[in-house]
């Protein structure tokens, strides 16, 4: 019987030290293998940098999340000039010759815009309409006062007085879209005053506001024009001196507003609640976000070792931040560091904390095996 009661002894300590191992290297997130700073390679192959925050690297972090090119880029949106409305194929024109009502019948005439409008002199796709006596007119590419002058121009050979007066009645040739989170997607088109991109999600009815959390998001819209996708925050717009207001909207632009509910930061790990926080329209900072999930628990986290885990998928490159809060004077530090959409808050455990958590796992399974042991003798 000696035999059997020793190896079932021998038996009980290897699966101990066997789960004590595994526990230790499986329980929860492992950075204790993170560098202090520098670039690591994990096993799928994901290259990150380990970057510490401190006073004399976050300006440079700062700059990195939000770099200076990125606004000087944007500034060359607001320095272009408003440009006087040209026509273009699929404008609707109102020609009227006042000295020859056989010619022009009045606009009084007609009963309704619609009417107007199936009256009116529309532009074909080749820029041209046309007219009684002159024939086909080139129209598209040239202002209404342009136009105007070139027809009168031309109809001085055939009558007296050849005084045109031109109008635009529909504006269909410069369209441009307004998507995502508003009242009235669709498509719309320029006229001929400036429309900036408030007004034109203002012709969309406005951003989308279904609730607190799903809608349209007043920090983060988009500008694609050709081919290239302007992220704008008016926030941090207004910061630096530019509005909205003074961005105006180009032929064939596409605005795409935002949704709220996209625009979030993930707490993870030992703080008191982990969880998903939006945005707020002015910023967040670490602080508030470790305030809104109601701080780090004092039980388990460690403040020497809080993380952001930053990813821009654009340029396919991740960063993990390092803080180090067991000062509290650090806090400050804290308090400058900005959130960005789809940032991830990871606070670790301590190593006390991960302990206890393996023993916890090892002495129900011990328990098992004693109580194997005693049904054996």
């Amino acid at each position: 019987m000696g035999q059997p009661v020793k190896l079932k002894h021998s038996f009980l300590i290897i699966s101990l030290a066997l789960l004590s191992s595994g526990c230790a290297t499986m329980s929860g997130f492992q950075t204790y293998n993170l560098p202090e700073q520098g670039t690591v390679q994990t096993d799928l192959g994901t290259s990150v940098e380990v970057i510490p925050i401190n006073q004399q690297s976050l300006n440079h972090i700062q700059q990195t999340a939000f770099p200076q090119s990125n606004y000087q880029l944007l500034s060359t949106l607001f320095q272009a000039p408003e440009k006087l409305y040209k026509l273009s194929a699929g404008d609707v024109l109102s020609i009227q010759l006042w000295a020859y009502p056989e010619i022009t019948p009045l606009n009084s005439t007609v009963n309704s815009d619609q009417a107007a409008i199936s009256s009116g002199y529309r532009i074909d796709q080749s820029g041209n309409i046309y007219f009684p006596l002159v024939g086909t007119i080139k129209a598209a590419g040239k202002s209404v006062t342009q136009f105007n002058q070139e027809l009168s121009r031309r109809l001085a050979s055939y009558l007296k007085h050849p005084d045109a007066v031109v109008r635009v009645i529909s504006y269909q040739g410069q369209p441009f879209s307004v998507v995502g989170y508003v009242n009235k997607s669709g498509q719309f088109y320029l006229n001929d005053q400036p429309i900036s991109i408030y007004a034109a999600i203002g012709m969309a009815g406005g951003m989308s506001m279904d609730n607190s959390l799903i809608g349209g998001d007043n920090a983060s819209i988009q500008l694609i024009r050709n081919g290239i996708t302007y992220n704008l925050n008016p926030v941090q717009l207004e910061k630096i001196g530019l509005s909205l207001q003074r961005l105006y909207v180009q032929p064939h632009d596409t605005i795409y507003v935002n949704s709220r509910e996209s625009q979030k930061v993930y707490v993870m790990g030992e703080a008191t609640k982990t969880q998903s926080i939006p945005l707020r329209v002015q910023g967040m900072t670490l602080s508030d976000v470790l305030g809104e999930s109601a701080g780090i628990n004092p039980l388990s986290a460690s403040a020497k070792r809080i993380y952001i885990l930053r990813t821009d998928p654009a340029h396919k490159t991740t960063q993990l931040y390092h803080m180090d809060l067991s000062n509290i004077a650090d806090f400050g530090l804290a308090n400058q560091f900005a959130m960005s959409s789809n940032d991830i808050v990871y606070v670790d455990a301590t190593g006390l904390t991960r302990w206890q958590r393996v023993v916890n796992q090892i002495i129900p399974f011990s328990n098992a095996l004693y109580n194997v042991d005693r049904l054996g003798n």
